[in-house]
């Protein structure tokens, strides 16, 4: 019986590229929001998004997925072209097909109305589309017409069945069944056609370019039967990079890179409403899903906007991280998260609400961050310090810089004392402003400060060495070497200060005993590879480790002979940057799957 279970996710956003469009789908109710990112595929309910499972099992980077008509089953598609088809009723997700799709990465995919076939489109070499029956992957026809990357594909919702292509040709190709076979290339666009969706009545479907038009076509023929545009004869001032319609097919949404999503009236042609997203260029709008009462889009910036179409107001933003989650910190019901280029948030636990920092932000990969009463103090690789008040969360007020590079640093909120680990020498801040630089004869990497804010610790990069300091005033003076088993990662006191513990870059777990003059505790605890993050409990009770084997190891700090506790793949397609405890039993992890975990343990 495992003595732990997930409580939740925190869902990593779209990871977009600039000019590319995104597809978000949704499940038959229209009560699931469906995405891939990064290497997971992410399913998200769609009244309460906090509430989410991922898909982790694809050995390529997930692309593109779509829901069965069924709702049952659930098809994705990655970088290696290869599909997968596996169960959604079930936690374990069993998967029923796997095959090659495609030569190349896998763009978009749709199922036929009964649920029995498959069709994929994106890059390959010899062919660009695939049709096959989903639990055999016997092939149904041939998809051809294109002779550069397919985008979109879509099908229509009823007998007699067609399917639609768009390329980066400029065609859109229409295609008959069963078996599929080419029918027509229409050649009404002038630029990348980057979406095509059909209506839900199966009476028309629309394609989208990037010639900034959003054209009509019959669902049967294919031939052109209208024209969404406005005063200006276009639909929009930018490429136009997805398109949805209600459940009614009377009504559809488009998103552009002119940063609006505009409403429009199928028999008419004309612009019912436009909502303005922003005026940057993480405003542009990359893609968009109408899901019964929900209207979302996506921003270049990944976040997911759900947009009041009566009020033309955006109610709701789904925020997160783009990419690899760096540094993490927990205080008072809140998480506190930095990833690679920069991007600062904070996570409440409570509501599932995520806010991002504002202000003159880092603009690069962010080494460390700590919390230090009620400010939080990062540094990133260009040795930038910000120490931010975490009730307003604006960065760049207080500010400063290191000469030298930073690896780790830690903090003592109650003396206001920062001591950063840098190249062959450390460096101590006193309420913002350098006092004290000690130059050392290794290179420091982990560090900590004890308690009560007298002691230092230090880790050596690729020595197995912990080097003790006393704090003194405004100096530092070394008053002990230790040898140790392997060289340390990141390094922790025990809130009681009783224990030192160290994550290693072997399969050792150190814990030292403080009070016994810092004598390895001995213990029957290991991890299976390098490990980078620790910490303890609360109330010093237990000492949780994690790394690059997607564990994170529990170890009960009383009862060093007892066997640790394993989460297993608390991550299962990433390293574990860091693990923090959000109380006595409960374990927040973050990694390079731009995920937030709390996982809860029966101890």
């Amino acid at each position: 019986m495992e003595n732990y279970s997930l409580k939740s996710i925190l869902a990593p956003l779209p990871v977009t590229t600039r000019g590319q469009n995104f597809h978000l789908q949704t499940d038959p109710k229209n009560e699931k929001l469906l995405y891939c990112s990064g290497p997971a595929v992410v399913v998200r309910d769609l009244a309460n998004p906090s509430e989410c499972y991922t898909y982790n099992e694809h050995s390529g980077t997930p692309t593109a997925a779509c829901f069965a008509p069924s709702g049952y089953y659930i098809c994705s598609g990655d970088t290696y072209g290869k599909v997968r088809v596996w169960d959604t009723t079930q936690e374990t997700h069993i998967i029923k097909y796997e095959g090659h799709g495609l030569g190349g990465p896998i763009k978009d995919i749709c199922w036929s109305p009964d649920s029995k076939r498959i069709l994929v489109a994106g890059s390959g070499r010899s062919s660009r589309t695939h049709c096959f029956l989903w639990d055999s992957g016997s092939s149904c026809g041939s998809l051809h017409g294109h002779s550069k990357d397919v985008n979109a594909i879509a099908h229509s919702p009823a007998r007699p069945f067609r399917a639609v292509t768009v390329s980066e040709d400029f065609h859109v190709a229409l295609h008959t069944g069963v078996p599929y076979k080419f029918e027509k290339n229409i050649t009404a666009h002038k630029n990348f056609v980057n979406c095509v969706r059909y209506s839900p009545t199966g009476a028309n479907f629309c394609t989208v370019s990037s010639d900034k038009r959003a054209l009509l076509f019959d669902g049967k023929t294919g031939e052109q039967i209208g024209e969404m545009k406005d005063e200006s004869g276009l639909a929009h001032k930018g490429g136009v990079m997805a398109l949805s319609y209600n459940v009614a097919g009377t009504q559809l949404i488009t998103a552009s890179a002119d940063k609006t999503v505009r409403l429009w009236d199928i028999e008419t042609g004309n612009c019912v409403s436009t909502v303005e997203m922003g005026d940057t260029i993480n405003d542009q709008q990359l893609g968009c899903l109408w899901a019964g009462e929900f209207a979302l889009s996506v921003s270049f910036s990944g976040d997911i906007n759900y947009i009041d179409l009566k009020s033309n107001s955006i109610t709701k933003v789904l925020k997160g991280h783009q990419k690899s989650i760096e540094t993490m910190e927990v205080k008072s019901g809140k998480i506190y998260t930095s990833s690679f280029e920069g991007r600062s948030s904070m996570y409440n636990v409570e509501s599932g609400d995520v806010e991002y920092f504002t202000g003159a932000i880092h603009k690069n990969k962010i080494l460390d961050t700590k919390i230090s009463g009620d400010t939080m103090i990062s540094v990133d690789i260009e040795n930038r310090i910000l120490r931010t008040p975490l009730s307003t969360c604006v960065m760049g007020e207080d500010s400063s810089s290191i000469s030298s590079n930073v690896t780790f640093f830690d903090v003592h909120s109650g003396s206001g004392t920062e001591i950063y680990s840098c190249n062959q020498e450390l460096v101590m801040f006193k309420d913002g402003n350098e006092v004290f630089k000690k130059e050392t004869s290794y290179e420091p990497n982990g560090c900590a400060i004890s308690p009560c804010g007298t002691i230092l610790a230090v880790g050596a990069k690729g020595d197995p060495k912990l080097f003790l300091y006393d704090i003194e005033g405004s100096s530092i003076v070394q008053r002990q070497e230790i040898n140790l088993s392997a060289a340390t990662t990141e390094i922790k006191f025990s809130p009681d200060g009783k224990f030192l513990g160290a994550a290693t870059v072997g399969r050792a777990i150190l814990l030292l005993d403080v009070e016994k003059s810092y004598k390895p505790v001995q213990h029957c605890w290991s991890t299976s590879s390098k490990s980078i993050s620790c910490s303890f409990s609360p109330d010093s009770s237990y000492f949780a480790v994690a790394g690059i084997d997607t564990n994170i190891v529990v170890c009960n700090t009383a009862k060093p002979m007892e066997s640790a506790l394993k989460i297993l793949r608390a991550h299962p397609l990433g390293t574990i940057n860091r693990v923090r405890w959000l109380d006595e039993k409960t374990i927040a992890s973050t990694g390079s799957d731009m995920q937030v975990r709390q996982h809860v343990l029966s101890i």
